[in-house]
């Protein structure tokens, strides 16, 4: 799964915000940037009158904030880490029931690919490489056997893991989520020409000039490549983070096996929402070219492209992402 450690926008110091515009109440151009998920993110707003932008901006950099103490892996009073602490968790906060029903609604459509308790075995992967262990087969099932997302029962007044020793993570669909909820907060604001990137790019409509978004893939070809207008984009790679010294493990796996993609394979995923494209970009990326290919016939809209290289995805000029 993706792995991207959420970490608390820091108000006033981790975050700019910049906006040029010709006089009082005329349209801005606003550029925040911030950190959430130990990652850069940031978002253009374009066509706003300076100060509405600015006020519609602090909301979002607030939601964010809110949505991050619920779902981070590593703040200990979150929703995510009680769950996983106690196996159980009663009364969860209504983002939380929707996210991990729509993780396990996802699970179920991959047929396991996409699967949130592969946390788990995540860890043990990552501390017996770290320390420089062999992998033990028989431990190594027995680990994988603690992974599957049939296991968790999820209503709004309760989820609950049905065996002792599951856990799970949301680093794979989280950041999508968030990305759709700010998109949705904008629009709500007024905002008619946006560009999400919290890792997950979300288009609101095009630029103010009527020109698409440039959103690119490198080495994934122009089919790939911007424009993106109305639409998410999601991309996963493995490269970002290893296990161990000289271990090709990396912190994309397919939870059918525990076994990790080429380092240098990225999934990018095309669909009308973040949350779509960022479970079935992980998907996507540990998937063999033809069934990733197949993620498409999920649900309506959905574009797979694969690549093996060096790639990301990023705002042509600017930081690639994956």
């Amino acid at each position: 799964m993706k792995r991207r450690r959420f970490s608390t926008i820091m108000a006033g110091t981790a975050t700019a915000m910049a906006t040029s515009c010709r006089g009082p109440g005329s349209a801005s151009t606003l550029r925040w940037k911030g950190v959430l998920f130990n990652a850069e993110v940031e978002f253009t707003l374009e066509g706003l009158p300076a100060r509405d932008a600015e006020v519609l901006t602090r909301s979002c950099v607030d939601e964010m904030v809110r949505l991050e103490k619920i779902f981070s892996l590593y703040q200990p009073q979150s929703a995510l880490c009680r769950l996983n602490r106690e196996g159980v968790l009663d009364a969860p906060p209504a983002e939380f029931s929707e996210l991990v029903d729509l993780a396990l609604e996802i699970s179920a459509e991959t047929g396991g690919v996409f699967d949130p308790t592969i946390q788990p075995y995540w860890t043990w992967l990552g501390e017996t490489l770290a320390a420089g262990r062999k992998v033990d087969e028989a431990e190594h099932r027995r680990q994988l056997a603690r992974v599957d997302y049939r296991e968790v029962e999820c209503s709004s007044g309760r989820i609950r893991f049905a065996r002792p020793g599951m856990g799970m993570t949301l680093n794979g669909i989280a950041q999508g989520y968030i990305t759709d909820r700010i998109a949705a907060l904008l629009r709500a604001g007024g905002a008619r020409h946006c560009l999400v990137n919290l890792g997950e790019f979300a288009a609101i409509g095009t630029q103010a000039d009527g020109r698409p978004w440039e959103v690119a893939v490198r080495g994934l070809g122009p089919d790939v490549a911007g424009p993106l207008r109305d639409g998410a984009l999601a991309g996963s790679s493995g490269s970002g983070h290893y296990f161990g010294v000289g271990s090709r493990a990396n912190h994309l796996i397919n939870p059918r096996d525990g076994r990790s993609p080429d380092p240098g394979r990225t999934g990018a995923v095309h669909a009308a929402d973040a949350v779509t494209a960022d479970a079935l970009s992980t998907a996507a990326a540990v998937l063999d070219d033809e069934a990733a290919r197949r993620l498409e016939a999920i649900r309506p809209g959905v574009r797979v492209r694969i690549h093996s290289g060096d790639a990301g995805i990023g705002i042509p000029g600017g930081n690639t992402v994956s």
